[in-house]
Order: structure tokens, then C-alpha cells, then sequence
């Protein structure tokens, strides 16, 4: 039975998006080729999501076909992809739309991202490249029969059952970040992972490609734990995924600890991924040494290593508190009490962060002292009496201060 999305695609998609759509279909008809709305946008048309991403497949040329769009219709386009034969195009009402030509892909290795040929080839070669049936499903906007759902691998069946199935038997072997992308989906759209796919994604985990390239992983770990649910770590060490990236991760962490260091104004949220990475991988020197870390990365797991390895000293004096925890990293911080439940970091963020001393060099100088080194040390002193609930005002610590001007 053929099925057909046109009341899905009149009511999710917006007058603008739609608007764009046409002026594309318009060319593509007079050229005489098909496009696609292809992959996440249809899935999510089914399951009545908010549609965010346009995805076009265009079975020709889709940068040629962008091109006579760009001639005909008031619109721009900011990303060509040469290689890969795609573009973005950025119409005038502010509608971005991706364009991509239909292709094939060969894999030379396990993890590697695939080589694209046979670009303009038949539907059918296109969505064969792709992770999961549920993401195969294209939308026919040209011809007598627009708004055909084309459905090569039962990936309409999929959705209505529930359940995330890969297209072949090597899906995992050819690409190993598509098991991190069927627990996002699980979890996002609280699906099952299929019996199969999910034999076939535990063989693989018992056997890893130590030789395997850890950016397309990383990248892949990234986005998932970009998923605003926290129990999502634990979701990653019960299904073994964690054995992607490392050997020795942390194997459960404190969901109540998390959702209270998130609790504070302690850092770019969007940052919050890569505390979970670290979770993986601090205790791995097999992770460590094969991620392609930048500086700051390596800065926050070398800080938590410190404070991991002094965490079982009690440190309950607010000076010691300031003092360590003052210049460290935030993510360092909120890594470090999310593994240890260390209770002064709590202390430090909620009443000792704030602490700073008020008195400048400035107004050292006009209360007669000469300038030198002594200034740090009358900092401290001020710093010091602050700590235990002393000098509250600037004027308060002037007046604390003159006592030790040097006669």
C-alpha cells in the first residue's frame, strides 16, 4: 500500500520552508530530475517532531542543480561541498535547505570515513549508505506521485514499531560511531534497539578496532551526550559502548551530583559533553593517548588528576578550600566532585568563589605604603580575614590594613 505524507508535509513544515521547497521543485521539473526530502526530516514528519533540518537529495548534480536555483530564485549559497557534491543554500526568507546528489560510498577500513562515487546514481544506492532503516525513508516532491513515501528497507514499520534496526550485517564493522548514534536514538525517541542490530553491536564491542581513528568517535560521543537527559552516561556503560573509546571508564556516576553542579553558574553548559568524556577516559591510558586532545582539554583532566589524588585528605579549612580550588578550571571542578562527591567543592562554589579582595595597589599606595612585594603579602592577610567571615566592605579592610604600615 503506498503511503503518502502530503498532510504531514503541509503541516509541519512552515509557509517559509514550503515556499523554498517549491521554487526548488520548480527547477527541478524543468531540468527533468527528482529530489528528495531524504532522511531525518521524513522520520520525523511520521513521528509528528518539530522539524528542524531540510535534507534535499537531488538523483543528478546537486551543485549544478543549486546553481540554476541561485540564477532563477533570490537565493544564496554559503557551503559547496565539491567533493561531495553538495550545497547549502540560504534562501531570502532566512530557510536554509542542504542539498545533497544521490551517491554511493566504499569503506577502505573500519572507521574511516567512506570514499563518495557514482554521485547522481538511483535512489535506491543512496539510502543503502545509511545508518538505520528508520533514517532510509525518502519524500518524492516532483512528478504526478509528490509526496510518495519511498520505503526500500521497511523503515515506515520501524518507526511505528519502535525500533532501531541497521540496513546490513558490516553496519557496525564499516562504521563504529553508528553504535553511539542507535543509543542517541533510543534514547532521544525511546526506542528499542532491534534483537539483530543488537547482537551484531555487542560482537563488534567484544572485538574493537584498536586501530580504528577516535575523531569520527569523539565526535559521535559529542553529540550524544549533548542529549539534555542525565542518565545517559550509565545508559553508555550498560550497553558497553564505552568500550569504543576506552578500557578503564568510570563505571557509574551520581545522576544527583550532576544535576547539582548544574545547579551553578559555573560554565558554558554547552561544554558539559566533555565531563562526560572525561568520566570514560580519565582512568584509561589507552583512551588518553589515542584522542586527539587540544590544550584545554588535557589542562582539565591533568587538574582532576591533582584533586582526585588529594581527595582523601579532609579539607575542611576555608583558606586550604580557596586556595586549591581558586584557579582551577570549572570543568575541572565539576568533573572532580561528579567523581568524588567532594563536599568542599560545594562549600567553595556556594560561598568562597565569590570572596575577593577589594583594596587595590592603588589604595595601598595612597595609605602610605611603598610599593614592593610586601603588597602580595598584605593581599593574603586581607584575603585571609575575609575567608573567616571578616571585612565585609573596602573600607573595612583600609582600615584593617594600616596596621601594618611600616613606621
Amino acid at each position: 500500500m503506498s503511503v503518502f505524507l502530503d498532510k504531514e508535509y503541509c503541516n509541519l513544515l512552515s509557509f517559509d520552508s514550503k515556499f523554498a521547497l517549491e521554487k526548488a521543485v520548480i527547477i527541478a521539473e524543468k531540468l527533468g530530475i527528482d529530489i528528495f526530502l531524504i532522511g531525518g526530516i521524513v522520520r520525523d514528519f511520521i513521528m509528528s517532531n518539530e522539524i528542524k533540518d531540510i535534507d534535499v537529495a537531488v538523483q543528478g548534480d546537486a551543485v549544478e542543480f543549486a546553481k540554476e536555483l541561485f540564477k532563477q530564485t533570490n537565493c544564496e549559497l554559503i557551503n559547496i561541498q565539491d567533493k561531495l557534491r553538495t550545497v547549502k543554500v540560504k534562501f531570502e526568507s532566512g530557510v536554509e535547505i542542504d542539498f545533497a546528489s544521490t551517491r554511493k560510498e566504499k569503506y577502505s577500513a573500519s572507521g574511516i570515513l567512506p570514499q563518495a562515487c557514482n554521485f547522481g546514481c538511483d535512489l535506491i544506492e543512496d539510502v543503502k549508505r545509511r545508518d538505520f532503516t528508520i533514517n532510509t525513508l525518502a519524500l518524492k516532491l516532483t512528478g504526478n506521485d509528490k509526496f510518495l513515501l519511498i520505503d526500500y528497507f521497511n523503515g515506515y514499520q520501524d518507526i511505528l514499531d519502535k525500533k532501531i534496526r541497521i540496513l546490513h550485517n558490516r553496519s557496525f564493522i564499516d562504521d563504529p560511531s553508528r553504535i553511539i548514534r542507535a543509543l542517541k536514538f533510543k534514547i532521544r525517541f525511546n526506542f528499542d534497539i532491534e534483537e539483530k542490530t543488537y547482537i551484531l553491536m555487542q560482537d563488534y564491542l567484544q572485538q574493537v578496532d584498536v586501530n580504528m581513528p577516535l575523531e569520527r568517535i569523539k565526535s559521535e560521543f559529542r553529540q550524544f551526550f549533548s542529549i539534555e537527559k542525565k542518565n545517559i552516561y550509565n545508559e553508555v556503560i550498560k550497553l558497553n559502548v564505552y568500550k569504543l573509546i576506552s578500557d578503564n571508564p568510570i563505571k557509574e556516576i551520581n545522576i544527583d551530583r550532576i544535576n547539582e553542579i548544574l545547579s551553578y553558574d559555573l560554565y558554558d553548559k554547552s561544554e558539559f559533553w566533555f565531563i562526560l568524556i572525561c568520566c570514560l577516559i580519565i582512568n584509561s591510558d589507552f583512551a588518553y593517548s589515542r584522542l586527539n586532545m587540544t590544550s584545554f582539554e588535557k589542562k582539565v583532566i591533568s587538574e582532576t588528576k591533582e584533586l582526585l589524588a588529594i581527595s582523601k585528605i579532609k579539607i575542611n579549612d576555608n583558606e586550604k578550600i580557596y586556595k586549591l580550588y581558586n584557579n582551577k578550571i570549572d570543568l575541572s571542578l565539576a568533573l572532580f566532585y561528579i567523581i568524588s562527591g567532594e563536599k568542599s567543592v560545594i562549600k567553595f562554589l556556594t560561598a568562597l568563589k565569590q570572596i575577593k579582595v577589594l583594596i587595590t595597589g592603588k589604595d595601598l599606595i595612597e595609605l602610605g605604603f611603598i610599593p614592593s612585594e610586601y603588597f602580595s603579602e598584605l593581599f593574603d592577610k586581607i584575603l585571609k580575614e575575609k575567608l573567616k567571615g571578616k571585612l565585609k566592605t573596602k573600607e573595612e579592610e583600609k582600615k584593617f590594613i594600616q596596621k601594618f604600615i611600616k613606621k
